[in-house]
């Protein structure tokens, strides 16, 4: 048998990547189920379907709220049964705290453009009546969210492609063996003897817990593990006996301070819980099903809360239920797109039913037009890094984002259950000096440091102060240290944050002039920073180039996605052996000496002549630092004059004492990555992942000058055909009137009570003595001198459009 695609797995997700392939024009999409097509083994017949349409993460609510217009328009499966019950969902909070975290989510809507309504206790009751207002401060309504039958809707949307004629559905047909040959797929074999072998040049991996056995059969890492949830049905309820004919007429309710959601089935509830230890199931003991016994033990708990806050429970029962299990991975989001060790093989799994539809389309666009797009950077395949597929590091981060789920996460926090797994080699300097350390890229790296408390004294009345939530993984200190590197010099650890890729041959050259829109033809010892740019136009990063020799060159970037990037990187590079690119991240240790006495601190352990004549900025030099050999760049991510020191990982601790000792005759201060992000938006410096986006187009970010009129590079069309047609957004500085302003990315911009646009990212500039945000708003109100608001937790704080940066706008301090 031939096809193009074989999809593995008939659930909603599978389901819908063939659904939209087919709707795409793709012929040849054979999918394929180890079990039952209405009703099969996986999460999708057991899923209680609510179908969520605004989350705190934007990447999750744009998937949601797409899906919810797909599910909106689709036939019914079954004639006179409805599959999506548009009855909203309603979110409860039992904690001031928890109704203050709906606010926030409430803002995200408005700048994601879906509603949300804050309702009272007894508002919250005028929609499901069982709630004891008493118990509760509040709660809050999705009204486009609603409750799916999640079978249905995949059986109405392979119906449809089925009608089309491009795809066809076979069920009893295990898929045993993926094959492939030199790293490419060819096709599948199965269970059915009938079909026992597909030829394919594309297979499409969908079967979510089971996916990390066939994928590990061809050596690609599925860092996902197979997690039990639990759900129970009630007897009948006395108080919903008036509603006993109808399927649903309540919201789907979330009480997110007992771990728990329930849902309506006419006169009896379905309640789900996650109010009891993580139940995980090694992938290679499942057995045919995702639903396991249920454990009664585990639900006492979650009863009795659901008891306390809806006493008409008090005389019903538990009539039976079930452990169903749904997939965990190892940091929470999807693992979607083409893996770079097997070529054809693509994966969507982890995705779970609120936005299959979405995934479905955004795979099926990667598939055709080879972008997804989509920011698909939280989700892509290839973002882990090799001990993310550690069996001992999977199971304790799958346990962890099982529990934390229904926690009430800063933006500023690092989730990890995970610490002191990777360990710079002057770690032990670090903690004796105070450090407060976070994992960034695995590594171990200062947030701030303990020690340089007596900093806050010296700089009182120049850091407002934060309480409560706000202060969150804040500390006076952070504003301490950032003034510290503009009055003196600071010592940063840089490792975790960037590091190398070297590229070389006799055709890197090349290659980096079509990777990047820069013009990287610049002499020896040059530097250079520049964009890479996706197919379509938009910004997959930025990056700095170092040019070593004639035909060796570093590419400086970040560390915490780099193996994404590496596989995006070598998927562009040239057949024939020309390039060669190396990742030596790990070989290297690397340091920011920061701030305008950063020469007066290198000069004293180098011979090297770093006179801004022969050493100017924007360029690198190789030079000794008391023993160790080194790469210094001249570079800055805060704006001072200094360099980023690159090391073997070696010499790592020689370099750290080498240059701490020499730091101390001018009062060196070690600063955490905390102030650098602070640092880094006085001076307007981007950030990628806020500023810089797949979903931003470099004239939008104003990045503009990146791009080089001379020659061709990725994208490039795409990204002046968008400016030529009109830009939606353009990125400008807020700088607010009150010092106690506060935001972190994604809150509402608005003129009047019009949202207009949503910030990318925002810090308080201690040296400017204001708080600062980046905010992507449309163009008629991006003119400097623009009065905005930005609303965030229910507070509005007004700000005025300047032109940026507000730090040092002609380079003087970066140049001396």
């Amino acid at each position: 048998m031939q096809a193009d695609t074989v999809v593995i797995g008939a659930g909603v997700v599978g389901t819908s990547v063939a659904f939209h392939l087919a709707d795409s024009g793709v012929d040849g999409v054979v999918v394929l189920d180890k079990g039952d097509l209405d009703h099969n083994d996986g999460s999708t017949s057991h899923a209680p379907g609510g179908l969520r349409t605004l989350t705190i993460s934007p990447f999750f609510t744009k998937l949601g709220a797409a899906s919810r217009r797909v599910y909106d328009a689709l036939p019914l499966a079954v004639d006179g049964e409805e599959q999506f019950f548009r009855t909203g969902l309603m979110q409860v909070a039992s904690t001031q705290e928890r109704l203050e975290s709906y606010l926030r989510i409430q803002e995200r809507g408005m700048a994601l453009g879906e509603a949300a309504e804050l309702l009272t206790p007894d508002e919250v009751c005028g929609h499901v009546p069982l709630i004891d207002p008493a118990t509760i401060v509040g709660g809050m309504l999705v009204p486009s969210a609603g409750t799916v039958n999640t079978s249905r809707i995949a059986t109405a949307m392979r119906r449809v492609a089925e009608a089309t004629g491009r795809a066809r559905w076979y069920r009893d047909t295990e898929v045993t063996e993926i094959l492939a040959e030199s790293a490419r797929v060819t096709g599948v074999l199965t269970g059915n003897p009938e079909m026992p072998r597909i030829e394919c040049e594309r297979v499409v991996l969908c079967s979510n817990i089971w996916a990390p056995i066939l994928a590990g059969k061809l050596g690609v890492p599925m860092p996902l593990f197979p997690g039990e949830h639990q759900f129970a049905f009630t007897d009948s309820i006395a108080a919903l006996a008036d509603r006993m004919h109808v399927e649903n007429t309540m919201p789907i309710v979330a009480m997110d301070d007992i771990s728990v959601y329930f849902r309506q089935y006419h006169d009896h509830l379905g309640i789900g819980s996650y109010h009891h230890p993580a139940r995980l199931v090694e992938p290679s003991d499942l057995g045919e099903s995702s639903e396991r016994p249920f454990t009664p033990d585990d639900f006492a708990e979650a009863w009795r809360l659901m008891q306390y806050h809806m006493p008409s429970l008090a005389g019903a029962t538990i009539s039976r239920g079930f452990n169903g299990m749904f997939a965990f991975t190892a940091d929470h989001y999807p693992i979607m797109g083409e893996s770079a060790l097997v070529a054809g093989l693509w994966t969507a799994v982890g995705a779970w039913l609120s936005f299959a539809s979405e995934v479905g389309r955004v795979m099926a666009r990667w598939m055709t037009e080879g972008d997804p797009g989509f920011d698909v950077t939280p989700a892509d395949v290839n973002r882990f890094h090799a001990h993310q597929s550690n069996h001992t590091f999977l199971s304790r981060q799958s346990k962890y984002f099982y529990e934390i789920g229904f926690d009430i996460l800063h933006p500023n926090q690092v989730a990890s259950d995970v610490r002191n797994l990777r360990l710079s080699p002057y770690h032990a300097r670090l903690e004796a000096l105070g450090a407060e350390l976070v994992p960034l890229a695995g590594i171990e790296t200062p947030w701030l440091y303990r020690g340089n408390e007596p900093l806050v004294a010296r700089y009182e009345g120049r850091i407002p102060p934060r309480s409560g939530y706000d202060a969150t993984a804040w500390s006076p200190l952070i504003g301490a240290e950032h003034l510290a590197i503009r009055d003196n010099v600071g010592l940063v650890d840089w490792s975790a944050a960037i590091g190398p890729v070297e590229v070389s041959g006799p055709g890197a050259l090349g290659y980096l002039q079509y990777l990047c829109t820069n013009d990287v033809d610049r002499p020896v010892g040059s530097m250079v920073y520049t964009l890479v740019l996706t197919p379509r136009g938009t910004v997959r990063r930025d990056v700095t180039i170092t040019r070593l020799s004639e035909d060796r060159f570093w590419l400086l970037t970040g560390r915490s996605n780099l193996p994404a990037e590496l596989a995006y990187y070598r998927s562009l590079a040239p057949p024939d052996g020309s390039v060669t690119i190396v990742d030596r991240t790990e070989e290297h240790v690397a340091v920011g000496l920061w701030g305008p006495r950063a020469r007066q601190v290198l000069e004293r352990v180098t011979t090297a002549d770093l006179d801004s004549d022969a050493f100017p900025w924007y360029s690198a030099r190789p030079i000794g630092v008391g023993m160790a050999p080194a790469i210094a760049m001249r570079i800055s991510y805060v704006g001072e004059l200094g360099w980023e020191i690159y090391a073997p990982v070696g010499f790592g601790l020689h370099l750290w004492d080498t240059l701490w000792e020499a730091g101390r005759h001018v009062d060196m201060t070690p600063v955490g990555i905390a102030s650098v992000f602070s640092l880094r938006i006085e001076k307007g410096y981007r950030l990628t992942g806020s500023d810089l986006t797949p979903e931003i187009n470099p004239f939008e970010a104003g990045m503009g000058w990146t791009l080089a009129p001379d020659k061709d590079f990725v994208g490039r069309q795409a990204a002046i055909d968008a400016r030529q047609a009109g830009l939606a957004s353009q990125l400008v500085t807020l700088r607010f009137d009150e010092p106690e302003a506060l935001m972190y990315g994604w809150e509402p911009v608005l003129d009047d009570d019009e949202v207009v646009g949503r910030v990318a990212g925002g810090e308080y500039g201690y040296t400017v003595g204001a708080f600062i945000a980046h905010a992507f708003v449309g163009p008629s109100h991006a003119e400097p001198g623009t009065r905005l608001t930005v609303q965030y937790t229910g507070r509005r704080f007004a700000g005025t459009v300047v032109a940026g940066p507000l730090y040092d706008p002609g380079n003087e301090r970066l140049k001396v």
